[in-house]
Formats: structure tokens, sequence, C-alpha cells
């Protein structure tokens, strides 16, 4: 198994040392793994399903090796969403999900998933640990590698996430990933994150995010960088007995 970290190609004032595998094979604490036990677990995969699949390009060309998932701002079912689009892809393909989450400032993935939030990204990234331990193996080809405690230095544990060509350090080249990426529209450092992705989802939240927000934050991701909206929350106007029937 070829070694996770290429030394030749590392930006790290410290390099973490080599290992053998690139994931930490069993999580401290029991993962929650509800979003395919649940009783509309099926129904839910069914949705985050059509996400990742409306962002993929024909296919002769193969699958998109990472999809981001950003938005206008925070609180936006942006997490969430990024989770469920991991579950559904590794539950569908054959090959590594790794969650990634780059929100750096709102870490929330550890809650959702019941893994320990530390070590994580911000630690991989300071040279402070392995990329072994800071991903999380959750089920059989699902990892998650949490924000960890970097929320005071986004902006610059950001800048060197952009230069670090993180799946390339993965000791199994085939991975996928899936990035859950800061907001646009209030970070600075919001497009800078979404350059790191190969397709773009985009989560609006209905009733909540305006649309000066929305338009301001398409343009400066740019018309082809985003494949797909999502619009989160939208609760449309049914007859009450069409409302009695989808109960």
């Amino acid at each position: 198994m070829s070694s996770v970290v290429d030394e030749e190609a590392d930006d790290f004032e410290e390099a973490p040392p080599q290992e053998k595998a690139w994931f930490r094979k069993k999580p401290k604490t029991k993962p929650n793994r509800g979003l395919a036990k649940a009783p509309r677990g099926e129904a839910l995969l069914e949705y985050f399903r059509r996400i990742y699949l409306s962002v993929q390009p024909p296919a002769d060309q193969g699958l998109v090796p990472s999809i981001g998932i950003t938005s206008a701002v925070s609180g936006e079912g942006r997490t969430t969403i990024a989770t469920g689009v991991a579950a559904a892809m590794a539950a569908d393909l054959d090959r590594s999900i790794v969650l990634v989450e780059v929100d750096l400032a709102h870490p929330g993935i550890h809650q959702l998933l019941g893994i320990n939030p530390e070590p994580g990204l911000a630690e991989y990234l300071r040279g402070e640990c392995a990329l072994t331990e800071a991903v999380h193996q959750v089920s059989d080809k699902l990892f998650v590698l949490p924000a960890g405690d970097g929320a005071k230095e986004a902006p610059n544990l950001i800048y060197r996430l952009a230069r670090a060509d993180l799946r390339s350090r993965m000791s199994t080249s085939d991975a996928l990933l899936v990035l859950d990426l800061p907001p646009v529209f209030t970070t600075s450092y919001g497009v800078l994150a979404a350059s790191m992705a190969e397709a773009l989802v985009f989560v609006v939240h209905a009733g909540s995010t305006t649309d000066e927000q929305v338009r301001e934050s398409l343009t400066r991701l740019g018309e082809n960088t985003v494949r797909s909206i999502v619009v989160n929350g939208y609760q449309p106007q049914l007859p009450g007995w069409l409302q009695s029937l989808a109960e």
C-alpha cells in the first residue's frame, strides 16, 4: 500500500508520519447510522442519490472525483446534505467515499455521525497528527475527516488545504471526496474552498436566504462551476386532500 503522504509534494511545515492505512479503523465512539436505518432511510437515500447524480458527467467520462456542497450563508442545511450525499454514494458505489468537513468555523459532522471531533482536518493541516489519526471509518465504504479545532485559523488553514491536494495523499487513489464547504457570501475564503471541488452543489434554504445573497454568491463562484442547486426546506402548497395522502 502506498504512503499516506507524498513527502516531495508536502507543503506543511511538519509532514505527518507515513503509515500503512489512511483511516482510523475503529472510531472511539459508536457512529450514528440513522440515515440508513430510519424508517424513511430508503426515501432519504433516494433524495440524496438524485443530488449526487445530478452533478455527474455522461457515463463514459467516469465519476466526478470530488463534489463540493456549498451555500451563501450558514444554517441552510449544507452539512446534512453533504452527509446524506456521502452516505448515498457509499451505499451505491464500489468506491471509498471520504466526507471532508471543510467548514472549519462551524463544525457539526461529528454530532451527526457520533464520532470524536478531534483530531481532524485542522490538526492534520497544522502537522499535529497523521492522516490516519484524523480520518474515521464509519461504515464499510464511508470515511469522515471532521473539521477539528480550527475555527480561529480557518482562513489560513483553508489556504493550506487548497495547496495540499488532499485526495492524492490518500493511499487509495480511487477514493471519491464529498466536501462540506464554508458559505460563500459570509466568508472571505468560501470561493477558495469551493475551488477544490470538481463539481459544486449550491444549497438554498427556502424562506431565509435572500435573492441578493444567492445572486452574489453565484456570481463569485462563476456560472460554470455550480452544476446543481438544491432548495432546502421548501414546503409546496398542496391541496388539503393531497396533503392527507402525502402524510
